[in-house]
């Protein structure tokens, strides 16, 4: 019987050191990413007054949560990661906006995560996280929870590596009950896709 093989191995989200090293790469790349989140804000509300709940998936030390919060000074976000040490490096990195967020841990891996998510959003967003757990039947179980969650009238936007294909994801996105389900930026290997609760 062959060994089975942890999808999350690739990383070791336990570690402080891993942690802080890998967000110091990754901080390099949050210039490049800004194009993106000020895309995702605008797909949010065209009011930046408005007073979303936003649910940040994989939000790790929160760049994308930190973004929006900035954006809509009367939002709050719900920042979910199944990392301890990288939650405790968002809560420092966004110690400016206590109060304004709040960190759940859980495993978006595991079936039945949503159920610590205590009410509906009016968004779920998710920035180059749920590709690493690398089984497309895990993807799709992610979605269908994801669904869920998410507030009639309110939207889903995954900025991702579009591994399995972009065009899997839609229609993944589309089974799980989103509508207008949609690419809303094509950059190759990464993409902006999401949809709508009806």
């Amino acid at each position: 019987m062959g060994k089975l093989v942890d999808p999350w191995d690739h990383h070791d989200w336990s570690s402080q050191e891993y942690v802080t090293q890998w967000a110091q790469g990754q901080d390099k790349r949050e210039a490049e990413r800004e194009e993106i989140f000020r895309l995702i804000a605008r797909t949010l509300s065209d009011d930046s007054q408005a007073p979303l709940k936003i649910l940040d998936l994989g939000a790790g030390y929160g760049a994308l949560s930190q973004f929006l919060l900035t954006h809509f000074p009367n939002a709050s976000a719900l920042c979910q990661d199944g990392s301890e040490e990288m939650a405790k490096l968002g809560r420092e990195r966004m110690k400016h906006l206590t109060g304004r967020f709040d960190y759940v841990l859980c495993d978006f891996s595991k079936p039945g995560w949503r159920q610590k998510i205590q009410e509906p959003v009016d968004a779920v967003v998710s920035a180059i996280a749920i590709h690493n757990v690398r089984s497309p039947e895990i993807i799709k179980s992610i979605y269908k929870e994801t669904f869920l969650l998410v507030e009639t009238g309110g939207c889903f936007l995954n900025f991702d590596r579009m591994t399995p294909s972009r065009k899997d994801q839609l229609a993944w996105l589309q089974e799980a009950g989103f509508s207008d389900v949609q690419c809303l930026w094509d950059g190759g290997r990464r993409a902006l896709v999401g949809g709508s609760r009806m």
